[in-house]
């Protein structure tokens, strides 16, 4: 759960696919977006754009009803927020789910028999595991079954997002290798696919981890899966609003705290990648810096149309998307982002009774 959500931050990062900035409801000249928090738990917040959706949220699977606990170790989340009922324009985290895969431990390889793919070990499909890229294809197809005249614009892998998950998971790591197990293993990959569905002409890009815990626990996972949506001739108009809300979630420490306790010692993993979720962009910079490009930070920033920003409330710097030439927020985490030099929301009549202060980006 953790891991899924935690990865939000780099997804259009490391992928570079177009997908946000039609305006909301509310003044022309500025997109106003408001603090919702997840309405099942209130395990996280994120902004949404007035006159948006969002749907689903956090749940359990009945380890008795799914014929196992493999499944139920920790919350699961399927969240989308949308800008219509239909989801014409969107961002979904769809959730994780462990599957068994008996054929890297050989401990297992002689029930594996009596587990053939499609059937239930512990509450876990059995499935072969895939890469990345293959996961993500099927994922597709499950996804929109009814969609024609596919076609994949692009699908590559995101060794920096593994990079990230290996770095996090890396003191399990060490007690499965002193224990004399395998080390777990991560793939990562990206699929951006155009397809005609309901009339319409969309592009999907999708994102996943799979975590390869065959060797240890006969069993993969996929993390981080999420899809973002737009109709393919709106999706760089749409980019700027999408990359606000995937860089705005934040995670309510009590509810955090409450899956820590129930689910013990794994749950400790799902509070280390919590505590990484503000720092993402900042990792990623800095693995590239190391094993890469070596390019400036300001190179880095206007390449991937954001900016750091100083909260007037709390003096945090928080990264955020540089679409718009001027940010604007409460106390309480609402912003407003607009082109307009003179807009000023406090005052105005639909965004009154509350006090907005301007971010200004961060001195260098």
């Amino acid at each position: 759960m953790g891991k899924l959500l935690g990865c939000f931050a780099i997804l259009l990062v490391l992928t570079g696919i177009p997908c946000s900035s039609g305006a909301g409801e509310g003044d022309a000249r500025a997109m106003v977006f408001h603090r919702v928090a997840e309405p099942r738990e209130n395990a996280f917040t994120v902004l949404v754009p007035q006159g948006w959706k969002t749907e689903g949220g956090i749940f359990h699977i009945d380890p008795l009803a799914a014929n196992g606990p493999g499944n139920s170790l920790e919350p699961k989340c399927d969240f989308t927020v949308k800008k219509d009922d239909r989801g014409s324009v969107h961002v979904r985290w769809l959730p994780g789910y462990n599957y068994a895969d008996m054929s890297g431990n050989p401990r297992f390889a002689y029930g594996a028999a009596f587990f053939p793919p499609g059937s239930s070990y512990q509450g876990m499909v059995v499935r072969p595991m895939p890469d990345a890229l293959s996961f993500l294809r099927d994922l597709f197809r499950t996804l929109h079954p009814g969609a024609s005249s596919v076609a994949e614009a692009e699908g590559k892998s995101l060794p920096e997002l593994a990079g990230i998950f290996r770095r996090i998971n890396g003191p399990v790591n060490d007690m499965l290798v002193g224990l004399g197990l395998p080390a777990m293993g991560f793939d990562a990959a990206g699929l951006v696919v155009d397809y005609t569905e309901g009339g319409g002409r969309f592009r999907q890009a999708l994102v996943t981890v799979i975590q390869d815990s065959r060797g240890s626990a006969a069993m993969w996972s996929n993390l981080c899966t999420i899809a973002m949506g737009a109709p393919v001739e709106e999706s760089d108009r749409w980019k700027p609003v999408l990359e606000i809300v995937r860089q705005s979630l934040e995670f309510n420490p009590r509810w955090v705290a409450r899956v820590a306790q129930a689910a013990g010692e794994r749950a400790a993993i799902v509070r280390e990648t919590m505590e990484h979720i503000q720092k993402v962009d900042r990792e990623i910079w800095d693995n590239r810096r190391k094993t890469q490009d070596r390019i400036a930070e300001d190179s880095y920033l206007a390449l991937t149309g954001q900016e750091d920003y100083v909260n007037p409330y709390t003096g945090e710097t928080e990264r955020d998307s540089s679409a718009y030439r001027y940010r604007w927020t409460t106390a309480g985490g609402d912003r407003i982002y607009t082109d307009e030099e003179s807009f000023n929301p406090n005052g105005n009549p639909g965004l009154s009774g509350v006090e907005w202060k301007k971010t200004p980006v961060r001195e260098r």
